[in-house]
């Protein structure tokens, strides 16, 4: 699950006042914020601009957190956790706590985010030209736009592996304008991304990663300098250590406050991508779309297959019925006559134990007879999307 290529989309909303295109372009996010932040008579444009402005800034603290403690990490599918840092010569520790307080940080900015658009009266016009090659993160935090920070590099390379765009003849002009629909958009996606938030901040990895930390710090000091006899640290130990860090903090007590807090933002995301769908259906303009409709064209020049839009609204109605309890995840082993209640897991979280879960005992108390969810809509619209069921289903959400 790579947030990347919407994550690089939605990153891109981010200019909307006078000229945002030079205002981020030449101050960088912070900047952009502060000025923004302070002009007043902002219109309903610049106020989608300020929240895309907040959201792009919430991903870039991420961003800029990771390069200071060099804290590259390549095996956990999380938003913004898969997005490349360089290497950062001179890094801090790298710190048990870095982990939870980064999406503890994130949920604030995406707070900020949908305060911002929740100023923008109903059906009120907004239009933003954005040039989404403008736009930049500071990720070594030096004030200047050094090569592969770009909104499009990051997310270019997460999709598709190290592009060198210093090869390049730049990076085109991607002119696309951002309408009344975007704001529903938008607003869904901070949801999506704070729904993953509060599940991290849920399962405060703190404890397991200072855990496996203080083995690794053991383990060394009783090795010494006795030369290594294998080269399976060196090939598997990070993507262990990661494994180990995860597991255990999944098998643990969750906070249940967080967990409902997620499952609150992931019915927020659909229901905002309801209204989304809603008025792209009703837009008769062809002007440099973003998302467009069956009979527009995407400014920056993918196609949507025709009756994509109601191929993932079913989709999503299908994922609202599990968090809503009215359809069942199969188990195999109440299968066919019920399976497992997702709403329940949110409301009452247990512990994430593998061997009970797939034993059953761990999972009995949210194991109920009932319609169980069908694979049907989500194979339909695998089958629309050509087989990119991943990278649509992010840019849609």
């Amino acid at each position: 699950m790579r947030l990347v290529l919407p994550l690089t989309l939605t990153l891109l909303a981010t200019s909307a006042l006078a000229d945002t295109n030079t205002l981020v372009a030449e101050n960088g996010l912070v900047g952009a914020v502060a000025q923004l932040s302070a002009q007043t008579g902002k219109t309903p444009s610049d106020q989608f601009a300020l929240g895309a402005l907040h959201f792009l800034r919430g991903i870039e603290k991420t961003l800029q957190v990771r390069w200071e403690y060099n804290a590259t990490i390549d095996d956990l599918d999380l938003p913004v956790l898969r997005l490349p840092v360089p290497p950062n010569p001179d890094a801090k520790p790298f710190r048990a706590d870095l982990i939870t307080g980064l999406f503890a940080e994130l949920l604030k900015d995406m707070d900020a985010s949908r305060a911002a658009l929740a100023e923008i009266p109903d059906g009120a016009d907004v239009a933003l030209d954005l040039n989404l090659a403008n736009l930049w993160f500071d990720i070594n935090m030096n004030g200047k736009r050094d090569l592969g920070e770009g909104v499009i590099e990051v997310g270019a390379n997460t999709l598709m592996g190290e592009i060198n765009f210093g090869e390049m003849d730049g990076i085109p002009p991607m002119d696309v304008r951002f309408d009344t629909a975007d704001v529903a958009w938008l607003t869904a996606y901070t949801h999506m991304v704070s729904a993953a938030g509060e599940m991290v901040v849920a399962f405060d990895p703190t404890e397991a990663i200072e855990t496996v930390m203080n083995a690794n710090a053991k383990m060394i000091e009783l090795r010494g300098n006795a030369p290594q006899q294998f080269g399976f640290d060196m090939q598997f130990g990070g993507w262990v250590d990661q494994f180990a860090m995860a597991y255990g903090a999944l098998n643990k007590q969750p906070d249940a406050t967080h967990t409902r807090a997620a499952h609150a933002h992931l019915l927020s995301m659909i229901s905002e991508n309801k209204v989304f769908w809603a008025a792209v259906a009703q837009e008769t303009d062809n002007e440099r779309e973003w998302i467009p409709n069956d009979n527009q064209t995407a400014a920056l020049g993918f196609k949507l297959a025709p009756g994509t839009g109601a191929a993932w609204q079913a989709v999503l109605a299908d994922v609202e019925a599990l968090l809503n309890g009215d359809l069942l995840i199969e188990y195999w082993r109440i299968s066919p006559a019920g399976g497992v209640n997702v709403k329940k897991l949110f409301m009452d979280p247990p512990v994430v134990d593998i061997v009970t879960w797939v034993q059953g005992s761990g999972l009995l108390p949210y194991l109920e007879r009932g319609p169980v969810i069908s694979s049907r809509n989500l194979e339909e619209f695998d089958e629309l999307t050509g087989g990119n069921i991943f990278l649509m289903s992010f840019m849609l959400n």
